[in-house]
């Protein structure tokens, strides 16, 4: 997954964008000025155990090429989970880590970044995301078209030794 993601430049996937049906998420921000020396992250079974404060970013993700929208999320969390040790973890993270880590963990439970607009916005994005679902949109990377991997109301996510 961790590869996965390096191809396609990502910040984060989600074991479901890449057709897994695992509680996993991963994280890698080396490409982004400041986090260069970091460990790529492992998160299996995240939780989110606490929020703080507000922020608006302009989100983006690899499951909807050429999106993107400010969208409002906590400044601030509280995850815990286990690592890929399955070593249970809890940590109080901010910023751009914790808006990662809370799109990835939506990514889990079948939420898109793009179910936090408006009616409104949603409406203008439809012609894009006809195109994604007709998959008439090239990317660098497999591109599964949107909502297939969220489409499953009935299966139940696979937990992991240790939770």
């Amino acid at each position: 997954m961790i590869l996965t993601m390096r191809n396609a430049d990502g910040l984060g996937l989600a074991a479901n964008q890449v057709g897994k049906s695992l509680a996993m998420t991963v994280i890698d921000l080396k490409n982004v000025k400041g986090w260069e020396d970091g460990d790529s992250l492992v998160l299996i079974n995240p939780a989110l155990i606490g929020t703080e404060g507000e922020s608006v970013y302009d989100e983006g993700c690899l499951s909807l090429p050429g999106i993107r929208e400010e969208i409002v999320r906590p400044e601030k969390i509280g995850v815990k989970f286990l690592d890929r040790n399955l070593k249970e973890v809890e940590m109080e993270v901010d910023k751009l880590l914790a808006r990662i880590i809370q799109h990835e963990i939506d990514h889990l439970h079948g939420k898109y970044f793009i179910d936090y607009l408006s009616p409104f916005k949603l409406s203008l994005l439809k012609p894009k995301l006809s195109k994604m679902t007709k998959g008439t949109v090239e990317t660098e990377y497999p591109l599964a078209p949107p909502f297939v991997h969220h489409a499953k109301k009935k299966g139940k996510v696979k937990r992991l030794r240790g939770m």
